[in-house]
């Protein structure tokens, strides 16, 4: 069973599992050769600075070393730098949070998720379009935009019993290159 305790224990999973994810790490904020080095190992339009430490945390979207650098002062000890998904938003399909709870029994699934190009995993519970507590059988959850991308890749990865921010797009990016995109695991925080 996966256990996760943090944003760093999610980051450290998402690669042991090998996840498809966008090129992210965390840091310390005194780290600035390695925030320098992460920029210029992965070239993009921008990149997303997040607390490490809190949920639902300050953030910025930097465009290079020195803005990241500059915005560093409103972090505590660790920060999360990863290549911006904004350049990609008129490719969502489907964006939420999702958990497949299974036993011996049955599989249900908890999913709350939105597919307008403004999701976002802040805001999905706002305005979910989809917000179901079902079964695995049940038709409604087929019909979601993306749903057999997302759980062909969550049965893949044998991501069972874990919060999975997913994102589901039309074209194959991220680090190995597929539709779905992992932004975090979660369990117990």
């Amino acid at each position: 069973m996966i256990e996760i305790k943090d944003k760093k224990d999610s980051i450290v999973k998402m690669k042991e599992l090998r996840l498809n994810y966008f090129p992210l790490d965390v840091f310390q904020i005194s780290d600035e050769d390695g925030i320098e080095n992460f920029i210029n190992s992965f070239p993009a339009e921008e990149y997303v600075l997040r607390s490490a430490n809190k949920a639902k945390g300050d953030f910025f979207f930097v465009k290079n070393f020195d803005e990241a650098k500059e915005k560093l002062k409103f972090f505590e000890e660790d920060v999360t730098i990863s290549v911006s998904y904004n350049p990609y938003k008129e490719d969502i399909v489907l964006v939420g949070d999702i958990i497949i709870h299974k036993d011996f029994y049955s599989q249900t699934v908890d999913i709350t998720a939105r597919d307008d190009i403004e999701a976002t995993h802040r805001n999905i519970y706002e305005n979910p379009k989809y917000n179901l507590h079902t079964s695995i059988e049940d038709d409604k959850l087929w019909k979601i935009p993306g749903i057999s991308k997302l759980m062909r890749y969550i049965t893949d990865n044998e991501l069972y019993n874990v919060i999975i921010e997913f994102s589901v797009y039309d074209c194959k990016i991220g680090v190995n290159k597929d539709n779905v995109v992992i932004s975090e695991l979660r369990t117990g925080y």
